[in-house]
């Protein structure tokens, strides 16, 4: 229920649509918990049968009808004990399709395995590159006092994403470096 309490927690700031919801979730949450739309909507629904979100439809003349989700008091309860609880699973389950690559790379010549790592370290140099300028953004609002604490709090994650894409350059580097010695 990670997602739904993503949600919760993205609708206690303001009201918003499931697009809204994928669009914000592209430009902040993404770098460490990813959802499609689908997916999305199917957890709207969920939450809204368990009475901890609300919806109203917004009718447009010309466009289509939006749907506003809000928080309920319960929502915003059970969000906040969610916070408040410590995970159970520090390390994440994930599908690294990269990694996977990399684990069969045997069956690769040195060559096309470099490349491969190079571009991945071209990869991760964006991914950098994106979350400071995020960075940028959060500490511009920091000076804000009525989004400063929020945004501290946002670049928390933030600088987890530029040290996760060093930690990854570095690593893929090294790996480049004992191939070359290897040949």
């Amino acid at each position: 229920m990670t997602l739904g309490f993503i949600i919760l927690g993205l609708l206690m700031d303001k009201s918003m649509t499931g697009y809204d919801l994928k669009t914000f979730f592209k430009n902040s949450v993404n770098f460490f918990w990813s959802a499609e739309l689908s997916q999305i909507y199917r957890e709207l629904s969920k939450l809204e049968k368990q009475g901890y979100v609300s919806s109203k439809t917004e009718y447009q003349e010309g466009r289509p009808n939006k749907k506003l989700y809000n928080v309920t008091a319960e929502g915003q309860a059970v969000f906040l004990k969610w916070l408040m609880e410590f995970p159970t699973n520090l390390v994440p389950i994930s599908r690294n399709e990269f990694l996977v690559r990399i684990f069969f790379s045997s069956k690769l010549s040195n060559d096309e395995l470099i490349h491969q790592l190079r571009r991945y370290i071209l990869q991760q140099e964006e991914d950098e590159r994106v979350c400071r300028l995020i960075e940028e953004r959060l500490n511009s609002r920091i000076s804000d006092s009525q989004s400063s604490n929020e945004a501290f709090h946002h670049r928390l994650t933030v600088r987890r994403g530029i040290y996760f894409a060093q930690s990854e350059i570095k690593w893929a580097n090294e790996c480049i470096e004992e191939i070359t010695k290897q040949q």
